[in-house]
């Protein structure tokens, strides 16, 4: 059962961990956000010099304007560079408040710095369409940033749109503008409302992958492991019967006395006891697989000799921990048996078994091989 620090522990690395996932996302953003704003230069200086020194007529086929029109020097001058200009001084502006602010400035600036390259560029160009693509962008990109984020910065887009309708009204009074602005608004209604039912199809579908994945995590250390002592279970003792050559030696592990302990001292000194023996070959490097009760299984890599006088003294460390710490006296008996070759797990587990049983017949504390 947890704690309610454990809880809250938990909740508190969860919320790191959300913290820095957006915080990554919206670095990420500045980068895409420069990267746009360079490519959109270099496009728009290479769209002037084709429109210029050609002979496409820009008014009839995509303006649709009498006449024919193509910009000139003042347009580079107000659409390209004063433009650009504009909103590079804008980014390198909050680009410095973001480094310097708190998590919800950092979003703030994120979503504000969208909002105002986007209406730079709508002020000095014009046309619905690209109106509604270039507030889409922000909508679409604050989704991720939580409900207040993207709600504001839809809301803050359309009011753009209708004061750049009203603004482009008191320069050339038209209709056109108005209606120009609902279409924007329109589509960018619609863009808003797909952005967020896909985004949260996925993210539904990401928890639901996070969740299965998570409950295949703890079933997988159920199976293989033991809660108890942090050893390996002796289902994963089993899944290695196909790699068991790839070891040297096995030994039975049996803690002698085991049950007087239990009587002696209480089952909670027992556990610590045998939670004292796994810890104890884990720290020497030695895969421990509980097999049942206060029986264990050790893989080596060593040979028989060496397998055998490194239990020893493995033993003998375990013995003075448990003499230091639980001021009692605790030995196991081993039987140790080489694999050379045998690909037969359960017959190396009767082997070793015979060889543990022969140790605790000889007087216990003892280890034996073949």
């Amino acid at each position: 059962m947890k704690t309610i620090r454990q809880e809250q522990e938990q909740l508190s690395a969860s919320s790191v961990i959300i913290t820095n996932n957006i915080t990554s996302y919206m670095d990420k953003i500045w980068i895409g956000l420069l990267v746009s704003l360079i490519y959109v230069c270099v496009t728009e200086f290479a769209l002037f010099f084709i429109i210029r020194f050609s002979n496409l007529d820009l008014s009839k086929d995509f303006l649709f304007l009498p006449g024919r029109w193509a910009p000139d020097f003042n347009y580079i001058l107000r659409n390209i560079i004063v433009t650009n200009a504009l909103s590079c001084f804008f980014y390198i502006l909050f680009r410095i408040i973001y480094h310097k602010g708190s998590f919800e400035l950092k979003k703030i600036c994120v979503c504000v710095i969208y909002l105002i390259c986007a209406s730079i560029y709508s002020f000095s160009h014009w046309g619905f369409i690209f109106l509604s693509v270039i507030y889409c962008i922000p909508v679409i990109l604050s989704c991720p940033l939580g409900k207040n984020s993207h709600i504001s910065v839809f809301v803050a887009s359309i009011i753009l749109q209708i004061v750049y309708s009203i603004f482009q009204y008191f320069l050339l009074p038209s209709l056109f503008h108005f209606l120009s602005a609902a279409l924007c608004i329109a589509i960018l209604v619609a863009i808003y409302l797909i952005t967020i039912f896909i985004y949260k199809t996925l993210m539904t579908a990401l928890s639901d992958v996070k969740t299965y994945e998570k409950l295949n995590t703890d079933l997988k250390l159920r199976l293989y492991h033991d809660n108890l002592t942090g050893a390996y279970s002796k289902s994963a003792l089993m899944n290695e019967n196909d790699s068991i050559t790839s070891y040297a030696s096995i030994a039975f592990i049996d803690l002698d006395n085991f049950k007087e302990i239990n009587d002696n001292y209480g089952h909670d000194i027992g556990d610590e006891i045998l939670k004292a023996l796994v810890s104890t070959f884990q720290s020497h490097g030695e895969p421990v697989f509980r097999y049942g009760g206060d029986e264990f299984i050790i893989l080596s890599h060593l040979f028989r000799k060496e397998f055998a006088e490194k239990l020893k003294k493995i033993k003998s460390e375990f013995i003075s921990r448990c003499e230091k710490d639980y001021h009692l006296t605790a030995t196991f008996s081993a039987g140790i048996v080489e694999i050379k070759g045998h690909i037969d797990l359960k017959q190396l587990l009767k082997d070793s078994d015979r060889l543990m049983y022969t140790a605790k017949h000889s007087g216990k504390n003892q280890v034996t091989t073949d």
